[in-house]
């Protein structure tokens, strides 16, 4: 039989790729990469070091079984799915973020989730409603949270800031902070400044009432007067902000739990993780990303058993819990997994983290199901923070893209 190592993009997306000698018990896992990760030498060691436990605890049950790993960038990852596929070459599992794999099933890139009690039973409700399509096929089984949090230099910051007034006054004693541009990356501010609510009635086509119009127009203004403190600084990117910060150019930005890795080889035990701030209007709205697996098309009736078995050993209890305590970047899906926040001060923050994400329902939808009106909500934000527009007028623009339903 001939290999499944191909060289499409194989400088980019191959790990440890080598010729299946024709065994039945080789299984394809193809992973998606974030924009804010670059593939190279340390996200493939990272990567390996997080999938082998898994895979090690798999192996005893499985003793035959081993994996072959690709990673995908986000940008590319459907055209390569679906080149791999026509070429019959495709993954038998992948590891998404649970918006790409919704579109992906739509587009028939993968294949629907068999949507059986004792597997679903575990999930939220909620987050498994957010992986339906409308014709209600599943995009995948989901697997573990990323969360979004506040990174800080330990060295030269003694605690992270507890609320906005804390940040803002942060600066002002001159500690640089960075801020990201990107929507995704800065709607954590919505909470904070009390304009959640005013959001989802916007954007569920009704126009807000004169008090929700005023908590958007106070979002809008916080914006902007931040962009006009000394210290704080706008990025156009979250890979941007956090080179700064491990060039010690910044000593707070706004992070991923899935950074944490990498800021801790460039700063070591100077790394501080903390909840994002408060503010006068309540806790932040951070839009965490779930991941899942999804199973791809292209694979013969074992290699779909054996994907299943993987994913599905992969959410039970035991499993969930440890690669949560091994790694410390991740939060389990399953709903019933205690996380010991005691224990650690990042499990803590994640955690604080996922439960102020769950009053963002509306927010997280239209962040990860490739809503159009994003593009027109990016470039509103950017046109008022940098003081193209005012923020009245920009809350009133806002309100008419987000009811401009698509």
């Amino acid at each position: 039989m001939a290999s499944r190592c191909v060289p499409v993009l194989a400088s980019l997306l191959l790990l440890g790729c080598r010729a299946s000698d024709g065994l039945p018990n080789v299984m394809y896992l193809g992973m998606e990469v974030n924009p804010d990760e670059k593939i190279d030498a340390n996200l493939r060691t990272d990567t390996r070091q997080r999938l082998g436990q898994l895979e090690a605890g798999y192996r005893q049950l499985h003793p035959n079984t081993r994996f072959q790993v690709s990673l995908y960038p986000e940008k590319q990852l459907a055209w390569v799915i679906q080149h791999r596929n026509r070429a019959g070459l495709g993954p038998d599992l992948l590891l998404l973020n649970g918006d790409t794999a919704v579109r992906l099933l739509k587009a028939g890139v993968i294949a629907p989730y068999p949507q059986t009690g004792v597997d679903l039973n575990q999930f939220d409700p909620q987050v498994l409603n957010r992986l339906r399509t409308p014709s209600g096929d599943l995009a995948g089984l989901p697997f573990l949270v990323q969360t979004q949090l506040a990174c800080f230099n330990r060295r030269r910051l003694p605690a992270a800031p507890a609320t906005l007034e804390q940040l803002l006054d942060t600066s002002a004693k001159g500690y640089p902070v960075g801020l990201t541009m990107e929507a995704y990356n800065l709607f954590w501010t919505v909470g904070s400044l009390g304009a959640v609510d005013a959001i989802d009635t916007a954007a569920a086509g009704r126009q807000p009432s004169g008090a929700q119009q005023q908590a958007i127009e106070r979002w809008l203004t916080w914006l902007q007067n931040a962009n006009s403190q000394q210290r704080v600084t706008f990025y156009a990117s979250q890979s941007s902000a956090e080179a700064e910060f491990q060039a010690g150019r910044l000593d707070w930005f706004t992070c991923r739990s899935a950074s944490i890795p990498r800021l801790r080889k460039a700063l070591g035990d100077g790394l501080g993780v903390a909840p994002l701030p408060r503010g006068e209007g309540g806790d932040p709205s951070p839009i965490n990303k779930l991941r899942v697996f999804a199973l791809g098309t292209n694979t013969s009736r074992s290699s779909r058993e054996r994907a299943l078995a993987f994913s599905r050993f992969s959410v039970n209890p035991l499993s969930q819990r440890s690669l949560t305590l091994g790694s410390e970047v991740v939060l389990p899906a399953n709903r019933f997994v205690g996380v010991p926040v005691s224990s650690s001060e990042v499990l803590s923050a994640m955690v604080t983290s996922a439960q102020q994400g769950n009053q963002t329902n509306t927010l997280a939808e239209l962040m990860q199901s490739n809503d159009p009106r994003m593009a027109e909500i990016q470039t509103l934000l950017t046109t008022l923070v940098f003081g193209e527009m005012q923020p009245t007028t920009a809350g009133q623009s806002l309100v008419a893209i987000l009811r401009n339903r698509p």
